[in-house]
């Protein structure tokens, strides 16, 4: 007989076999930390699993070849029993991280434990070989653990061994906490841009000089090397530390170009201060019982918890509390709370430091992890083998199997071989055809009969497993510093709009609200004009103000010098030659050293707005002017400068050209004198059509009716006259209208031909 697909199933076992050269588990059979398919913990700690079977009326369980289907033996319970204990092999580490408020790590401490365990009291455990990877992140000399026996008593029932992990350690739960003091806060830290920064977070994310334990280089000059570049960046760091010192004072930071934050709160005046953290964990594994505890100082009040992604989260004394059960990897989750704070003197106000805990279940900076493990318990295995009592030299044989431990164990290969012909297998076993065997338990295989005057002697080889339990127990704790709030603080926004004369400035704001793009016609010259407010919402006098504008083109152009008005507080200014740049594609306009001008500084609650034309230069289809705007602006002494981008909104050319087609057509219908009038209207263009009016008159030697659409009838023309209005004609869209007509008297049906 030829084998399905050409292949014989004796063969494909014999691969089968062959591939399977190693006895014990293998960490490409599993996919989980429990790794027996077919059973459920019932005591995690203590290893202890319930095998899983349909039938459990019956302390028999058959097994079938995995291939062919066919029985090939059966388990019977010991007094039905289907528990067992598992051979523990446990990685516990003990991780504490170190972070600044940009999530920067200070320091990552890193302990490790490997601990292979015989939860037994009964039973031993002898000739334990384990075989792990990523051996290279760790101090551990060798990828190869061979333990000789555990005993059953506290003393020896343990091999634990310490280890550290070396090299480049990267942390694998980011936690980053978002502080945003302007009033759009809320719509700033909003789940999609706190995403993509986590994410651009997680890219830059190094923390190969955070590990206790760096490894050690023994190429010397790439030792000095490393010192001279470390020379350097130490410099660099002490210059940038210096800049900060002027800027800030002690504990300050740099804020980006872009940034989901703002520090800045003003004096004598009650400010919400919006916070989000997120959180994301890089671990291969969910982890649990995450806690993220918040403290919040005495000078913020009324603490409103807004809203968290998963888990729950609630005030308890001066700290929030934010608690996960269970946090899946690669999933960015948010709290967001706000706090009032009334800023009374220019001092930077402290935001409150951030503890998290976590447990995982997967080693930590992608560590240690097992890739084999072999163990032996107690066990018994033979052969029955009975002659017949009346059919001599004819012998009745079964392979048997018995666990007499009280562990689970896996057979994995139970070979029995023809005393007459050893490439003959009588008992041929593969390691997915018998499920695990609980404590006491035994395996009987199908019977077989052979025919020998002597005494068969067989020859057996039965390899098993006690099955493992692989714990990886890490707990986790992110101490994370906090930033200052600054008492210095600018605001603004920009309108665009259609009119030269700006109306209030309420109407503008409104308008603003409603929509972020403004459209022009394509190929025409239109100007749209800008207004930039620039308001001092601070305690102190801002010194210098810069505000630039670009990218502007040759369809959307900067407006000349002359065409830029300022108004301080209502009042316009002239402005001096050298305040307004205009360099190819970048507008600036920089009011500096103000405190020497006529005007002096830009006091608290002071605002300036600038308006000028932007001039749209037959602008192309599909044209849009997505420009940036900047406002800068600094203090005197000198502070950090302070840096606000506001939303600008969008020009946008629209191509306004309309094309459709109208036809009409008529057809006699019925007896003589009826005709049908066909009037239709496409829409051949590429935007909708809107009230469209299609009319059609009537010939006085024809009565009119039986419409499609209902018309509405006049005498436009001096006869009647029927009217159809259109709403709305999308593009690609055919409307068809009908009616009939009869003739009466002298009647001339080419008249009906006539269209309007």
């Amino acid at each position: 007989m030829t084998p399905l697909f050409g292949k014989d199933e004796k063969d494909e076992k014999k691969k089968k076999k062959k591939e399977q050269s190693t006895m014990g588990w293998d960490e490409e059979d599993s996919e989980e930390a429990l790794e027996a398919e077919g059973l459920k913990r019932t005591e995690m700690d203590e290893g202890r699993v319930e095998l899983i079977d349909k039938d459990s009326s019956t302390p028999v369980i058959e097994t079938y070849d995995e291939d062919t289907g066919e029985l090939e033996g059966s388990i019977l319970l010991k007094d039905g029993n289907r528990e067992g204990l598992l051979a523990l092999v446990k990685i516990i580490e003990e991780v504490s991280v170190e972070q600044d408020h940009d999530a920067e790590i200070d320091s990552i401490n890193f302990l490790g434990k490997l601990n292979v365990e015989n939860p037994s009291k009964e039973d031993r455990l002898w000739d334990i070989d384990l075989t792990l990877n990523n051996i290279g992140n760790t101090n551990l000399e060798s990828e190869e653990i061979k333990i000789v026996e555990l005993g059953t008593e506290e003393d020896n029932n343990t091999d634990s061994r310490d280890f550290e992990l070396t090299g480049d350690i990267k942390n694998l739960l980011l936690i980053k906490e978002y502080i945003n003091t302007l009033p759009d806060a809320d719509d700033i830290l909003n789940i999609r841009d706190i995403e993509k920064d986590i994410d651009r977070i997680q890219e830059e994310s190094t923390t190969s000089n955070a590990t206790s334990n760096p490894p050690a280089n023994n190429d010397e000059e790439e030792e000095e090397d490393e010192e001279e570049d470390d020379e350097v960046y130490e410099e660099d760091l002490e210059e940038d530390e210096e800049d900060d010192d002027e800027i800030w004072g002690d504990g300050g930071s740099d804020i980006e170009e872009y940034s989901l934050e703002s520090y800045a709160i003003p004096i004598e005046k009650q400010n919400m201060v919006m916070f989000a953290i997120a959180m994301k964990s890089l671990f291969a594994k969910p982890i649990k019982n995450v806690e993220i505890v918040k403290n919040i100082p005495s000078h913020f009040s009324n603490v409103s918890i807004r809203d968290t992604t998963v888990g729950s989260a609630e005030r308890q004394g001066d700290t929030i509390v934010w608690t996960i059960d269970t946090l899946d990897p690669e999933r960015t989750v948010i709290l967001k709370f706000t706090c009032d704070i009334l800023a009374e003197s220019i001092e930077a106000k402290e935001t409150g430091t951030i503890k998290a805990s976590y447990k995982g279940t997967s080693s930590f900076a992608e560590g240690l992890e097992i890739d084999k493990f072999d163990a032996y318990t107690r066990n018994r295995f033979y052969i029955d083998t009975i002659e017949r009592d009346e059919e001599p030299e004819v012998w009745d044989c079964k392979l048997v199997f018995e666990n007499t431990s009280e562990f689970v164990l896996h057979l994995l290969n139970a070979d029995v071989y023809s005393p007459d012909d050893e490439t003959t297998k009588l008992v041929d076993i593969d390691p997915n055809d018998i499920p695990p065997l609980p404590a006491g338990a035994s395996w009987f295989s199908s019977p077989w009969e052979f025919e020998s005057a002597e005494i068969p002697k067989f020859r057996k080889k039965l390899e098993f497993r006690v099955m493992p339990d692989f714990q990886t127990l890490v707990n986790g704790t992110i101490s994370i510093s906090d930033v200052e709030l600054s008492v210095a603080s600018i605001t603004g926004d920009v309108v665009f709009s259609l009119k030269e004369d700006f109306p209030e400035r309420e109407e503008q704001l409104v308008a603003s609200e409603e929509g972020e793009i403004i459209t022009v016609p394509t190929f025409r010259k239109k100007d749209v004009y800008a207004s930039l407010r620039i308001e001092n919402n601070g305690s102190a006098p801002l010194n210098k103000i810069t505000v630039s504008q670009q990218v502007f083109d040759e369809e959307f152009q900067p407006p000349s010098t002359d065409e830029v008005n300022v108004l301080w507080d209502g009042d316009e200014i002239d402005l001096s030659p050298d305040t307004i740049s205009i360099d190819n594609d970048i507008m600036e306009i920089t009011f500096e050293n103000l405190k020497e001008s006529s005007t002096g500084m830009v006091e608290p609650d002071s605002e300036l707005e600038i308006q000028y034309p932007i001039h749209c230069i037959n602008p192309s289809r599909e044209a849009r002017f997505e420009s940036e705007i900047l406002y800068l602006a600094n203090t005197y002494p000198l502070s950090q400068e302070l840096e606000f981008r506001p939303e600008v909104p969008i020009i946008e050319a629209v191509h306004l050209r309309r094309k459709f087609r109208i036809g009409k057509e008529v057809m006699p219908i019925g007896a003589l004198g009826n005709y049908e009038i066909i009037l239709t209207v496409e829409n051949i263009g590429e935007m909708t059509l809107e009230n469209l009016v299609l009319m059609d008159k009537v010939p006085d030697s024809f009565e009119y009716g039986d419409y499609s659409m209902q018309p509405e009838i006049t005498d436009e023309v001096g006869e009647d006259t029927l009217k159809w209005t259109i709403e709305t004609l999308e593009p690609a869209k055919k409307l068809e209208i009908s009616y009939q007509i009869t003739g009466k008297g002298e009647y001339h049906p080419s008249d009906a031909q006539l269209a309007l």
